[in-house]
């Protein structure tokens, strides 16, 4: 393994870690915590855990198999006792999400690696981004107290973090677990939970798009030349 290859793999394990621990701490809604919030928290590591570590795709088949191998080790995972109060619909749903976000994640890494090949930094600036807009309601909570803005821009903003996808599928009150809730102007605004069909659609409608564009780059190879 080459030294830059090292480095990135150091990189992707503590980001792997670091987010871990993140969620793990906003997530925890008190001494007892439900099965529910187990569901959420694995179902986020693991999916962070194999886009990060998993062997690149470049393929639409590769992102099957890898989004794929997410829902296998969650579902490992989902056996231990301490998640076993997790109804099997849940279960069931949480996959689809994992699922999705894979899939999303893959595509977004497939249509950057053409247009910026070799660049070993893409999928640790993916996840940072994807890090970053989990994290939303725990960074823009003092802009949304101050400011104060309409449901619509609330409920947007609540709408596009995988938490909240997590979370719905979980169904899970995350924003008002006792860490959010007293650290986060968002559990005490009115707000409102998109339903999981609605997820699973947006997620769809992105994947497709990203793979409507990547299929038009790879057609015509001089798009990514021009961008540089």
């Amino acid at each position: 393994m080459t030294q830059p290859a090292k480095l990135h793999w150091l990189v992707s394990c503590g980001s792997v870690l670091l987010a871990g621990l993140l969620f793990s701490a906003t997530l925890d809604p008190g001494s007892i915590p439900s099965p529910a919030y187990y569901a959420v928290n694995q179902a986020l590591f693991v999916s962070l855990v194999c886009y990060l570590l998993l062997p690149a795709t470049s393929n639409l088949t590769g992102s099957f198999v890898n989004s794929g191998a997410g829902i296998v080790v969650f579902i490992i995972l989902s056996q231990m006792p301490f998640t076993a109060g997790v109804p099997a619909t849940i279960l069931l749903q949480v996959c689809v999400v994992i699922f999705c976000l894979g899939m999303l994640l893959w595509s977004l890494t497939q249509l950057f690696e053409n247009i910026f090949p070799g660049n070993m930094s893409i999928r640790i600036g993916i996840i940072l981004l994807t890090t970053i807009i989990t994290s939303t309601p725990v960074w823009l909570g003092p802009v949304v107290d101050i400011y104060q803005p309409g449901n619509v821009v609330i409920n947007s903003v609540v709408s596009i973090t995988p938490l909240t996808h997590f979370s719905v599928a979980a169904e899970y009150d995350y924003l008002r677990s006792e860490w959010l809730y007293q650290n986060s102007a968002f559990g005490s605004l009115p707000f409102v939970y998109p339903g999981f069909n609605s997820i699973t659609v947006f997620y769809f409608l992105l994947v497709f798009t990203l793979q409507i564009i990547l299929w038009g780059i790879t057609r015509h190879p001089r798009i990514p030349k021009s961008l540089h």
